[in-house]
């Protein structure tokens, strides 16, 4: 899965999913959803760190320790389309999104007391997702391409973060990409990078982990052909306890 400070835990075609014209009714009520989902996952950060400190064995984590689960995602979802339809019916005071605003706030309250009944998935040494890498090009032998890249950290034991969100860049005629990551977490030993020629096709490009702080530079042969990038981290325990987590 990854870490829930990687980002939104669900994103519009997660809102959709669960209603179809989520899109339809923001686009008309002029909400920004995204901007909903932002504010839903601060709102949800901020019960998740009170169940931290009031669960006992969860004061030694922190929001950063916090995998993305099915259950917290799910929690995320439920958040969002509620506070969607609460503005969509101030809006207008349209009765129909109001229904749609109580029913979504029930089942936002039902999906977070599930979540701290079933267990918030925690990760011992979280890595958090990388910032877009920096990417160049030096004197080289490759023609004028564009290329997408993605990097993600690696821990001791090998085990990688989500990736970083796309990076892209055109390079020149008789050039060679280049590419670094930035900002090492503390667990972090060493880095992966993945390129294509593709946005949704970018391909593992080392064999190994990369040092930290060294820049990755596309060899004469080209691309190579690799794995896709993984989805991050996921629990490795789960912190139980009940009626703590109340907002819905």
């Amino acid at each position: 899965m990854a870490l829930f400070v990687d980002g939104n835990p669900s994103q519009i075609t997660d809102l959709a999913n669960y209603e179809s014209s989520i899109v339809e009714v923001a686009a008309t009520e002029g909400i920004d959803l995204t901007a909903k989902a932002t504010v839903a996952a601060l709102e949800a950060g901020l019960d998740l760190q009170r169940f931290l400190v009031q669960t006992p064995g969860g004061q030694q984590f922190t929001l950063g320790h916090v995998a993305l689960t099915d259950g917290l995602k799910r929690w995320h979802t439920m958040l969002t389309l509620s506070a969607t339809y609460r503005d969509a019916h101030f809006q207008q005071l349209n009765d129909r999104h109001k229904h749609k605003w109580k029913e979504y706030e029930r089942l936002a309250t039902a999906a977070g007391r599930q979540l701290v009944e079933t267990g918030v998935g925690l990760v011992f040494n979280p890595l958090p997702k990388p910032v877009q890498p920096i990417l160049g090009q030096l004197a080289g032998t490759h023609p004028a391409r564009t290329y997408y890249v993605r990097v993600e950290w690696v821990d001791a034991k090998g085990v990688a973060s989500s990736p970083s969100d796309t990076a892209g860049i055109t390079t020149q005629e008789g050039s060679a990409l280049t590419v670094r990551a930035i900002g090492a977490p503390p667990m972090a030993k060493g880095w992966n990078v993945y390129a294509g020629l593709l946005d949704d096709q970018a391909q593992k490009q080392n064999n190994a982990p990369l040092a930290l702080g060294t820049t990755w530079t596309l060899p004469s042969t080209g691309l190579a052909t690799g794995s896709a990038p993984g989805n991050g981290q996921t629990a490795e325990h789960y912190l139980r306890h009940i009626n703590v987590l109340q907002r819905g």
